[in-house]
């Protein structure tokens, strides 16, 4: 437990930068971008957020996208967990969201 590391990942809205999301890698350095991905399932990921996201995506088009990303990164790290938690953050609140294992948008091989 004295040698724990982690990488953080921070979203939020504020009326000057509206929404923002930080990424905040092993050795503290703070980055702001258009989105962050992290997590054990997140190197099987990559190449499909890169392929799909685009800025000023709905939020309607986001939520498909992370929940897509998000079971296929479940379907091939055993890590990665069986349901999906979304947080639409916006300047009228939060909006929570929960995906059962059964409703996820892709499953594993032969699924």
């Amino acid at each position: 437990k004295d040698n724990l590391m982690a990488g953080v990942i921070v979203g939020g809205w504020d009326p000057v930068e509206k929404g923002s999301v930080y990424n905040i890698p092993l050795g503290g350095t703070c980055i702001k971008m258009p989105f962050a991905i992290g997590g054990s399932g997140s190197t099987y990921i990559y190449g499909l957020v890169d392929s799909e996201f685009r800025p000023n995506l709905t939020k309607d088009e986001a939520l498909v996208l992370v929940k897509k990303a998000i079971s296929h990164a479940m379907a091939r790290d055993g890590s990665s967990g069986g349901i999906i938690r979304t947080v639409v953050v916006t300047e009228e609140g939060n909006v929570r969201e929960y995906v059962a294992g059964n409703e996820l948008p892709y499953g594993p091989a032969g699924y």
